[in-house]
């Protein structure tokens, strides 16, 4: 039985957003770098109830989109709306301690907005504000802003990367011309 004591509020449910069940929450929390299966917890009923969640977008610097399993539609997350939103005591302590949490994406393969495989995370820079991941593409390592991820999916251990046109176009030109 998950106990109040061993969560930490991140923010509150927002509303749903599209048809398919994303909802908001409004949180200075960053998910992407919790490790492991992530899910929230709400107060429902005076009991603290699980989401496991599906994947996540950050929408802006103070909301984040997320998709609760099993949760597939607005009629179905809406009465989250106004609900505070937790996670374990643990998960929080780790994010604020260890800024190098984020190193568990480590493996993770990305993808573009079509499907289309980019390459693996083989390392993450977070020595700047702008943190940079480090991904392996035919042979070469290119870097792709965090900023640039629109979603992760934990399960399939993927991200989905938004590259503006010509993004991966200057790897290319840039390589041909050192070679």
């Amino acid at each position: 039985m998950i106990k109040g004591d061993d969560l930490h509020q991140i923010g509150v449910f927002a509303k749903p957003h599209g048809v398919k069940g994303e909802i908001s929450i409004i949180t200075d929390y960053e998910l992407s770098g919790v490790a492991g299966d992530l899910f929230v917890v709400c107060n429902i009923d005076e009991i603290y109830v699980p989401f496991f969640v599906e994947s996540f977008r950050q929408k802006s610097a103070s909301n984040i989109l997320v998709k609760l399993e099993n949760l597939d539609s607005e009629d179905k997350v809406k009465f989250l709306s106004g609900k505070q939103a937790f996670i374990p005591s643990n998960l929080y302590s780790l994010h604020e301690e260890h800024p190098s949490h984020r190193h568990a994406l480590t493996g993770y393969t990305i993808v573009g907005d079509h499907a289309d495989v980019i390459g693996e995370v083989v390392d993450i820079d977070d020595s700047t504000p702008n943190i940079l991941l480090k991904v392996s593409r035919q042979n070469d390592e290119i870097l792709i802003p965090l900023s640039l991820i629109s979603s992760i999916q934990h399960h399939q251990q993927t991200m989905t990367a938004l590259l503006p046109d010509g993004f991966l176009e200057l790897y290319n030109t840039t390589n041909e011309t050192a070679k």
